[in-house]
């Protein structure tokens, strides 16, 4: 990929775009798991016998409502006084926030991709918790041979793993670009202010 298309994912429009198409692809994905799955599960233990079998026991496809957030987990229970549509609302816009600042601070395509793949997905899943009351999960995969598997999860929460990996290194090529930089303005020190073994121009004295 050459650098002018690399570059190409710093606009704002490709940013949109991306965050856009996450949504996108997230709610069709959950509306067709809904249609082609059924309600395989709704607050009780997973029936292996509902799921759809793609990988053997690596990779199946059910239908999950998680009351939680992310990979159903619950970061609500922090704060049980608060509804837990209400405290995801308030966090994608905490996080929106912060995120929109670092998206306007950077110009790093990785960095910009980022932002727009997490907050992509968190409102994917903020739209389900407001039809809803709940995420719609339907991705769980895991290891043949062991019982414990992988939490749920659905495209969004994909996205949004796949943008917090992209946010580390867009930053860490953020702080080298910005060391590189420094580096080169170190002026080059003069003549006389060079150290006793330091070699005489050709054209100074012997």
């Amino acid at each position: 990929m050459t650098r002018r298309k690399i570059n190409l994912l710093a606009r704002p429009s490709v940013s949109v775009g991306i965050l856009l198409a996450v949504v996108a692809l997230d709610q069709v994905s959950k509306a067709l798991a809904l249609s082609v799955l059924g309600d395989s599960v709704f607050g009780g233990a997973v029936r292996s016998d509902h799921a759809r079998r793609l990988v053997g026991d690596f990779l199946w496809l059910f239908v999950a409502y998680n009351p939680g957030a992310v990979f159903s987990f619950a970061p609500q229970k922090l704060v049980p006084f608060l509804h837990p549509t209400l405290f995801y609302g308030v966090l994608v816009g905490v996080v929106g926030y912060f995120l929109g600042r670092l998206w306007i601070d950077r110009k790093n395509p990785l960095v910009r991709t980022a932002v727009a793949l997490v907050l992509g997905g968190g409102v994917g899943n903020f739209i389900d918790r407001v039809r809803i009351d709940h995420v719609v999960d339907f991705i769980s995969m895991g290891v043949p041979g062991i019982t414990w598997r992988w939490p749920t999860f659905n495209l969004a929460d994909a996205a949004i793993c796949i943008g917090a990996v992209l946010l580390v290194v867009g930053e860490r090529q953020v702080v080298l670009q910005r060391d590189h930089r420094d580096a080169r303005r170190v002026p080059v020190p003069k003549s006389d202010e060079q150290g006793p073994d330091s070699v005489p121009s050709a054209g100074g004295n012997a």
